[in-house]
């Protein structure tokens, strides 16, 4: 797990949330998962970077507040917007509600302000490891830029759920 591994990691999370964005704009929760991974292993890429072992990752696990946190401290930019996407966003991430969503209220973050997330934090890291040149170079790469055009208010309960 090095901290190339972990941003490249990254890059195919958001890549793939603008995939599905592109067929199935109102999957909110899947989409939500993708870019709670891709801003996960963001996060951690840059940490990985700052010298923090896979253990010390595996210590934070999933928690996007905490990892943020912890990234902040070594130099990545804080910003109150992100620490409250991320609070949000991290209860239902690190619960894992996403994916096993159950019947009940979730506050959430719209799936484009958590891409729009998604892209700084992958910017500013790539940036941070591989410098400003060579992402100038690569700005037009799957995953360093948003590639579909993601809807301003989801609507989730446009799926038809049955029980059978």
């Amino acid at each position: 797990m090095t901290s190339h591994t972990l941003l490249d990691g990254a890059r195919m999370y958001a890549a793939s949330a603008d995939a599905i964005n592109e067929k199935l704009p109102n999957s909110l929760h899947v989409i939500s998962q993708c870019l709670g991974t891709s801003i996960e292993l963001a996060l951690k890429a840059f940490l990985r970077s700052h010298g923090y072992s896979e253990k010390q990752l595996r210590k934070l696990g999933h928690d996007l507040p905490a990892l943020l946190e912890q990234a902040c401290e070594q130099g990545l930019l804080y910003t109150g917007s992100r620490k409250f996407v991320l609070t949000v966003t991290g209860h239902n991430y690190k619960d894992r509600l996403f994916s096993y969503p159950e019947n009940a209220m979730m506050n959430i973050i719209e799936p484009l302000r958590l891409r729009q997330l998604a892209d700084e934090l992958i910017r500013e890291v790539y940036v941070y490891m591989y410098g400003i040149k060579k992402f100038e170079q690569s700005k037009q790469e799957q995953g360093l830029y948003i590639s579909s055009e993601y809807v301003e208010e989801a609507c989730a309960i446009s799926w038809k759920y049955t029980n059978k």
